[in-house]
Parts: C-alpha cells; sequence; structure tokens
C-alpha cells in the first residue's frame, strides 16, 4: 500500500483541493498551517459520513466524488495529500484494546478500530484525526504522535471523546481483513516498510 501519489492523485489535490507543494523550508508553525489546510480543504469536499463500500476505490479521487467517507477513506486521501507536500507521512490503525489482548482483539471480528494518519514535523510525529478535522497539538504546541494521544489526552484542548479509550497503534495496516483495497485477498493489506520498522521498533 504505498502513498506516492499517482498523477490521478496529484491532479485531484491540485485542481480540487487547491493544495500545492511549499517553496523552500516551512517553519513548524507554517507546517501546522498547512496539515491544517490539508484537513480544511479534504472535509469541505468530503466530510466524515458514510463510508465507501467494501470491494471499492477509496483513492483521493474516488473520495472526493463520493463527497464524504469513513476514517479509513479520508486518512487514505490525507497519507498520500501530506506525502505530495513533502511531508513524511504513515497510515496509522488504532486498534481499540476494551481490556482484550493484543492478539485477542487484532483476531476478534467486531473489534473497535480507527484509521488515522501521522505526519513528521519539524519537532516530531503528530497525529492528524480523520473523523474529525483534530490534530494531536497540546496546550504548550507539542505534537503527539499516535501512540500518546490517549495517554495525553488532558494536555489538549476539546480532544474528540472517542480518543480518550486506550488502543495499539499499529503503523502501515490499512484493513485487517482485505476488503478495502485491490486485489481484494483476504488477508491483511500493510504497507509493508512502514509496518516492519513498527515491528522493529517495538
Amino acid at each position: 500500500m504505498p502513498t506516492i501519489p499517482t498523477p490521478e492523485d496529484i491532479l485531484v489535490f491540485e485542481s480540487k483541493l487547491f493544495l500545492h507543494r511549499p517553496e523552500g523550508k516551512l517553519t513548524y508553525s507554517q507546517e501546522l498551517d498547512l496539515i491544517r489546510s490539508v484537513q480544511t480543504s479534504v472535509w469541505a469536499k468530503s466530510p466524515f459520513g458514510v463510508g465507501i463500500a467494501k470491494y471499492e476505490d477509496r483513492e483521493p479521487p474516488a473520495l472526493l466524488k463520493a463527497g464524504q467517507g469513513s476514517c479509513f477513506d479520508i486518512s487514505r486521501t490525507y497519507d498520500k495529500a501530506f506525502n505530495y507536500l513533502g511531508f513524511e507521512s504513515r497510515h496509522v490503525y488504532l486498534l481499540f484494546r476494551s481490556d482484550r489482548t493484543f492478539l485477542s482483539a487484532l483476531l476478534h471480528y467486531r473489534q473497535p478500530s480507527h484509521a488515522v494518519t501521522e505526519v513528521k514535523t519539524s519537532k516530531g510525529w503528530l497525529f492528524v484525526d480523520s473523523n474529525s478535522p483534530w490534530i494531536a497539538i497540546t496546550r504548550n504546541g507539542d505534537p503527539v504522535g499516535a501512540d500518546d494521544v490517549w495517554k495525553r489526552i488532558d494536555e489538549f484542548d476539546k480532544p474528540p471523546p472517542y480518543l480518550r479509550e486506550p488502543w495499539w497503534a499499529i503503523r502501515g495496516m490499512y484493513s485487517r481483513k482485505g476488503t478495502l483495497y485491490k486485489p481484494f485477498f483476504p488477508f491483511p493489506q500493510l504497507n509493508w516498510p512502514d509496518f516492519l520498522n513498527w515491528l522493529i521498533s517495538g
């Protein structure tokens, strides 16, 4: 599951979301402004709503055509849009714990989950939500990655309530069941470099 944007993706980013690669190095404040502008642009065209059906295309052009999407639809567009703008980004699958072991939660068919994106800023990795136009910036202005958002939830202003529950943040996992992206094999769908880095890092 590479996050390198295709020519079709870039056309959508430039002509419909009005995103353009920045010229020169950005300050941290400018990075945050640009990250927020991606959220604003995507939500103006395709806010959180009914998800694209399983076994259907959910790349950026499909999301914009649908006019709405679920977390795994919107986060896929974020992944590619941030890459296009020159950020390092990675898809993160949040597997909520619900008092289960990791393996039990991973194999439980209806285990609650969520899909988000992490973007690497000049001050570290930043959690970018897909069910709401919210990013994990503390009141002190520090970026927080997906591992620590629920642990530091009281450091944020108005975090979405569903982010208060503990989870495991699995980098590079797009689907546990293989129903979201071609060729639709019934196996987990992964961005292998990000997933292997996550495994190695523990």
